[in-house]
């Protein structure tokens, strides 16, 4: 095939997971065999390093900086949109590709999407999280009319030409992250794809190869990966440590907000735990090492995930998880058979429990751990791409052979 991936972030710029799977899956299909170009913003994130893919085309005005939205005026929205607009047509006539591929469109022009529709090219959409829900608030132009009468974006479409309403996505499939993100979507997205199917995500085994772990005495040291965000919950995490040991300590890997990583800083100051939390960064090669290093990780994550990659590479680690299993994790971290699973959400002490409760059960450790190494072995980055490359070839040949057969989630 070849292939034309839309997306607003793309490593090495990039601020999350779902960039990151973006990116795997795009290697594998080059790998494959596959022609792919990538068309994405402008967007830089300041040390990055890497940035050299004649392939990947980076365009696209965004309508995010730095963690804050943004909010132009008129003449600057229209006229981005009339920029977006005209670096996708070049790059399809350019490209001429099969199919496209399109990620994450948060705060991206969603009339794009309109665009492929116009000129009949197929689409499948990779949704890894609810931006078919959010999407029409973040973008500048599309809010504008998303909340309007149909003629009312029919007039503007006419005035600016550029379209001025929601795309039509009924001709598009819709490879969705989990069943919770396909279901909330189908349920509150204004936009619905014709095709809606669950892929589920997964680790990349190259990177997280299935260990058997070494034996080791419990250290109470406790590992957590992700942005730093509030959503991610790790105030529970710090609190925790007041009904632990004074020994047991939490180490955070990964970037994000500063502002809120000080105000769990002042947080941990107050309840006299600030020398028991540690912030640092790995690259990806390197975390494998920092998860052995831990007796156990921690995903106190307190909104509806659409995933939630790092507890599965925690698993292929062989360290066993805590985690709140929301949203799409409820899917794989299941209470007793392969996390532990503490209520109610956010609570501290019940999270303190649960690491409590692994300290003192070697057997039930151990089950976790094997338990987790099936899920890690069953959810990765290749039986991704084999999914994946299904769908999008069936989409390319417009289906002309059916459609490719769904997947099992098989954890047991």
């Amino acid at each position: 095939m070849k292939l034309l991936a839309l997306t607003n972030m793309y490593p090495p710029h990039h601020y999350g997971g779902y960039e990151l799977i973006c990116r795997d899956v795009m290697t594998r299909l080059r790998e494959r065999g596959h022609s792919v170009d990538v068309l994405t913003t402008t967007l830089r994130v300041p040390g990055a390093i890497g940035d050299h893919d004649a392939a990947v085309h980076r365009q696209l005005r965004f309508a995010w900086n730095d963690h804050e939205l943004q909010s132009p005026p008129l003449w600057r929205r229209l006229n981005d949109e009339r920029h977006n607009h005209g670096v996708l047509r070049d790059a399809t006539r350019a490209i001429a590709p099969d199919v496209v591929s399109v990620w994450n469109m948060g705060a991206m022009s969603l009339g794009l999407l309109e665009v492929l529709r116009e000129r009949d090219i197929p689409v499948v959409l990779n949704l890894c999280d609810d931006w078919l829900i959010y999407g029409p608030d973040l973008d500048p132009w599309a809010r504008l009319f998303a909340h309007r009468p149909g003629l009312v974006g029919q007039a503007a479409a006419l005035l600016t030409r550029v379209p001025c309403g929601l795309p039509d996505l009924t001709n598009t499939t819709g490879l969705f992250i989990s069943d919770f993100t396909r279901d909330r979507a189908l349920a509150h997205s204004p936009m619905k794809p014709g095709r809606a199917v669950t892929t589920w995500s997964g680790i990349d085994e190259r990177d997280f190869p299935v260990c058997t772990p070494a034996t080791r005495s419990w250290a109470w040291k406790m590992i957590g990966v992700g942005r730093i965000d509030e959503r991610k919950g790790i105030a529970t995490a710090i609190e925790a440590l007041v009904h632990l040991p004074e020994e047991a300590t939490l180490t955070w890997y990964g970037p994000g907000d500063e502002s809120h990583r000080a105000t769990l800083d002042s947080f941990a100051e107050q309840l006299g735990v600030r020398d028991r939390v540690h912030w640092a960064r790995a690259e990806r090669a390197a975390l494998p090492a920092a998860y052995r290093d831990h007796d156990v990780f921690v995903f106190p994550s307190t909104w509806s995930e659409p995933f939630g990659l790092v507890p599965i590479e925690a698993m292929a680690c062989g360290v066993p998880v805590v985690g709140t299993g929301t949203g799409g994790s409820g899917e794989f971290l299941i209470d007793g058979l392969t996390a532990l699973v503490p209520e109610p959400l956010g609570d501290a002490a019940a999270f303190a429990a649960a690491v409590h409760r692994l300290a003192d059960d070697a057997a039930l450790r151990d089950r976790l751990i094997t338990n987790g190494a099936r899920v890690a072995a069953e959810l990765t980055i290749g039986r991704l791409v084999d999914h994946v490359e299904a769908w999008h070839q069936a989409a390319a040949d417009r289906f002309a052979h059916g459609a490719p057969p769904t997947r099992a989630l098989k954890l047991s």
